[in-house]
This record gives structure tokens, sequence and C-alpha cells, in this order.
């Protein structure tokens, strides 16, 4: 029989699979808007700037040696350009983890019918696909908008830079895949110990 926790995760992570895309339609279709009909009050694209004034911001002598802050630009008309890059500084962030949401939800599915289920090659197939899928996904959104944060901010802003830190997030996906990767092969080495004592009894 399963047990009760595995149906609840499972559920509530199904839950969060459908509200991903969701929201990924709804980004999908501000890009389409961007791109053939203008932008509406309160739709934009969210950009970093780091030449903010600070002036009057500290007291007691303090001073303030570097911010940023990010910012909402709303281009004027149809900008198909500006839309295609927008597309590509959410899009592959957001794949990469309704895609690991999905193998994840696959796993607890098959878990379903008992811990031998659990703890099985299958599974530890699943958490090595999920740990590639976190590395490599995490990689190529990093440097894909990164690059069109870049091409994109000199279209919309004044100031310019040549190249963009990743987010925290992204360093958390790569460390989560990492640590997935080290699940599976532990999963994968108790099974082969489990597999040799059954072979001797």
């Amino acid at each position: 029989m399963p047990t009760r926790w595995i149906i609840r995760l499972e559920t509530l992570l199904s839950i969060g699979l459908v509200l991903g895309l969701l929201g990924a339609l709804a980004g999908l279709a501000t890009s389409v808007a961007i791109a053939f009909f203008g932008t509406a009050k309160g739709m934009g694209i969210p950009l970093e700037v780091f030449d903010v004034p600070t002036a009057g911001m500290t007291v007691g002598g303090a001073t303030v040696e570097s911010v940023s802050a990010e910012v909402t630009v709303r281009p004027s008309g149809a900008a198909p350009l500006v839309a295609l890059l927008y597309l590509l500084m959410w899009a592959p962030g957001t794949a990469t983890a309704l895609l690991a949401l999905f193998t994840v939800v696959r796993a607890l599915r098959r878990a379903r019918s008992g811990d031998r289920a659990l703890f099985s090659t299958v599974t530890a197939g699943h958490l090595r696909r999920l740990g590639w899928i976190l590395i490599a996904g995490s990689v190529v959104s990093a440097v894909l908008g990164a690059v069109a944060q870049a091409i994109l901010s000199p279209m919309l802003l004044a100031e310019t830079h040549p190249f963009y830190l990743p987010s925290g997030e992204f360093v958390g996906a790569v460390v989560a895949g990492l640590a997935a990767l080290g699940v599976s092969e532990i999963v994968r080495r108790g099974l082969a110990l489990l597999e040799e004592v059954e072979a001797t009894i």
C-alpha cells in the first residue's frame, strides 16, 4: 500500500506543475503581446540596472558602494525582437523547472505501489535524469538569459553592460542537480548490494 506522505507530496507537486504550466502560458501570452500588439499598462520586461541614484539614502556618514535594482520596462508599440529576447530570458529556466518537476512527479507516481518500487533502478534513473536536467538546464538558461539581457538592455535602457551575472537560483539549481546525481548513485549502489545479499541467501 502506498504511504500517505507519498500521495500527498505527489498531489502537491502535481498542483504545482499545473500552476507552473499556467504561468508559462501566461508568460508566452505576454511575449506574443509584446511582439505583435504592444504592451498594455502593467505589462513589461524586468531588467537589471546598476546606475541608481543614492543621494540621501544613507545616514551617519555611511556611503553606498554599489547598488542594483530591477526595473520593469514597457516597450512602445509592437516589438518582435524585444519579445524574442524576453522569451530567451525566462523560457529556458521555466522549461527546466517544469521538466524537473514532471520528473519528480513521475518518480513519486511509480513509488505509490510500495517501498520496493521507490528504491529501484527506475527511481535511480529518474534521479539521475533529474540531476542532469537541473544542471544542463540551469547552465543553458543562465547563458541564454545573460546574453539576451545584454542585448536587450541597450535597446530599452540608456545604460549598457556587457555581462550580467546569473541569479542565485542558478547556483541553487546546479547544487540540487549534483545532489540528485549523488542520491541516484547511492540508490544504485544500495540496490547492487541488496541483490548480492539476496543472491547469497
